[in-house]
């Protein structure tokens, strides 16, 4: 999962061992991608509009009241000009709980790094700006207010999803991702789980390589653990023991 928490945290060292076995390492994007300018021009709201002026007034002092209560009330201000998308994850991570600097996936890259192992993207800048470009702000807008509405909902939604993860229900975060992705599934999950597969079966061929991607790509027929498989792979789960 692409969080903080220092129960997801809890089982780092035990992550480690694997990594040290891999040739290389790769995230969904390469971690350096985050400091593109052209990427991060791409999270932001189109020229001319805020966060404030998408919302009306009463649904925002909703979303204000719902980040005092997570404990980030500056963080809402520092995000006038970001895409709706970006203010969702953010809530999700708070709701998580931020408990280390970087997310588990950033912690693993730095690590696999220090070990001197070959990292990258298994996706391409240009292909996640794509994927940007095809996701409208209407749509991310109404996902927020719908969100706003239902802020306890989402909130137990995302409890489960620490257990889910915790215990190694990868289907039950699949059935929880898709759900809340919407119109965006074929997008996000479906093209992107295809990509995966097809780059993981091209490189198993000339290296062994740790891939950290979401929980919510692993599990669902068309998940990379099912493509995997009819592609001829042998898939077998390692159980890890995270604190409770």
């Amino acid at each position: 999962m692409h969080v903080k928490s220092k129960k997801v945290f809890s089982a780092f060292d035990q992550i480690a061992k694997y990594i040290d076995l891999c040739d290389a390492f790769c995230l969904e994007i390469d971690a350096s991608v985050s400091q593109d300018p052209e990427m991060h021009s791409r999270m932001l709201l189109p020229s001319g509009h805020t966060l404030r002026s998408l919302l009306k007034t009463k649904t925002y002092q909703r979303l204000s009241n719902i980040f005092s209560h997570l404990g980030g009330s500056h963080l809402l201000v520092q995000m006038n000009y970001v895409r709706p998308m970006n203010l969702i994850s953010l809530m999700s991570s708070l709701i998580m709980k931020e408990d280390e600097e970087f997310i588990l996936d950033t912690s693993l890259y730095q690590y696999a790094q220090s070990q001197n192992k070959r990292t990258f993207g298994i996706e391409t800048r240009e292909e996640h700006m794509a994927i940007l470009d095809r996701m409208t702000i209407d749509l991310e807008v109404k996902q927020l207010r719908s969100i706003i509405q239902n802020f306890s909902s989402f909130k137990r939604t995302h409890a489960r999803m620490m257990d889910h993860y915790i215990h190694g229900r990868i289907d039950k975060l699949y059935q929880n991702g898709k759900k809340s992705l919407g119109s965006w599934r074929k997008i996000l999950l479906k093209d992107r789980n295809h990509k995966i597969w097809q780059r993981l079966a091209e490189l198993s061929h000339s290296e062994s390589v740790f891939c950290a991607i979401g929980a919510g790509h692993l599990s669902g027929n068309y998940g990379v653990l099912r493509l995997l498989k009819l592609g001829g792979a042998k898939v077998k789960p390692i159980l890890l023991d995270f604190e409770h």
